[in-house]
């Protein structure tokens, strides 16, 4: 059993995921559209120490492009902050908006330069101030009646987000079936996929519709680029006598953990989460195994919205604390933002 377990610790370390400037630079997105300006300037800086050329069409990697233009953003949030100086340099570098138009330069960068102005020229003193006439009483006006507000939520832009959403899963099925799970696009749009089913779920006005709808034609996008990838034939190398050794002692219980991660980390986290269940059974004290298989369930959870995958999910992450090292956490490596948030809210009965 303890040879299982150590087994499986070794196959967890095939896959592992590095941050980026594209990723810096999406993030900075996400604070702009939050008035979040301080972590604009950190993230739109770490973008730029990544990639400081700005691009309508810059290249993330494979066929993903992206509108571009990280000192924009950063002036704006220099700008709001009250760093005149600083917007009036990156105003000057940049060569326009990316996705999200705040502004022309010429406006942005006038209104920099009359702030920077301003800050630097002496206040006036204060001159003497006469006495004013008391005008007559004016008659008050008669109170205008107030208009009812318009509704928060406009029922076809909801019937047309959860359209979206019921294509981006027809296309995901489709992906799935030319078995293109593996591509870098796949995971994008699962991710796109899962944040337009909540934010439809938290709508709370047209706006946050509009940010699911736009998710939801993103994962769309997304899973008709992914593309099953061309695999040469190697020959398989003769495995050495230890390996080949550690094969027979450890049987099926290796073929089955590698099988489970491999359905995990493709996107098929339905199957993962049967296959991590059944060997939950076989390897009851593996925090590992509980850690992937609340991972799986709660990813369920996150694309059906069936809140039985989510109890589940917390149930075997207090498992994976009981059995496993995870002081810090879970490793970034292996699991997503939203399934770290997830973990740390649970505790070890």
């Amino acid at each position: 059993m303890k040879r299982a377990s150590i087994a499986a610790i070794l196959v967890f370390a095939a896959t592992a995921a590095l941050a980026s400037w594209y990723d810096d630079y999406d993030q900075g997105l996400d604070a702009v559209r939050k008035g979040q300006w301080q972590t604009v300037i950190q993230k739109m800086t770490s973008a730029i120490n990544g990639n400081a050329k700005e691009n309508d069409k810059a290249r993330t990697y494979g066929a993903i492009f992206i509108n571009y233009h990280p000192y924009y953003y950063r002036g704006v949030a220099h700008l709001n902050l009250g760093h005149y100086e600083q917007a009036v340099s990156d105003f000057e570098k940049t060569s326009g908006a990316g996705p999200e138009d705040l502004g022309s330069i010429d406006t942005l960068m006038g209104k920099a330069k009359a702030k920077l102005s301003a800050a630097q020229t002496p206040e006036p003193q204060p001159q003497p101030v006469p006495q004013p006439v008391r005008p007559t009483p004016a008659p008050v006006p008669l109170p205008v009646p107030v208009q009812p507000a318009a509704p928060a939520i406009d029922p076809a832009l909801r019937q047309q987000v959860t359209g979206e959403i019921n294509n981006a899963r027809g296309r995901m099925s489709a992906a799935q079936q030319r078995k293109a799970t593996a591509a870098p696009q796949f995971a994008q749009a699962t991710q796109a996929l899962a944040d337009a089913n909540t934010r439809n779920a938290t709508a709370r006005s047209n706006d946050d519709l509009r940010a699911a709808l736009a998710s939801a034609q993103n994962a769309v996008l997304l899973f008709d680029a992914a593309a099953a990838p061309t695999v040469a034939s190697i020959p398989a190398p003769q495995p050495s006598r230890p390996t080949a050794a550690s094969t027979l002692v450890l049987g099926d219980t290796s073929r089955r953990v590698r099988s489970a991660l491999q359905s995990y980390f493709n996107g098929d986290f339905e199957d993962a989460e049967r296959a991590f269940r059944s060997l939950s059974n076989d390897l009851p004290n593996n925090g590992w195994i509980y850690a992937f298989l609340g991972a799986s369930q709660y990813s369920v959870y996150a694309f059906e919205a069936d809140e039985s995958y989510k109890s589940a999910a917390m149930e075997s992450f207090k498992m994976a604390r009981r059995y496993g090292k995870f002081k810090n956490g879970l490793p970034e490596k292996y699991f997503s933002r939203r399934i770290r948030k997830a973990f740390e809210t649970t505790s070890l009965q």
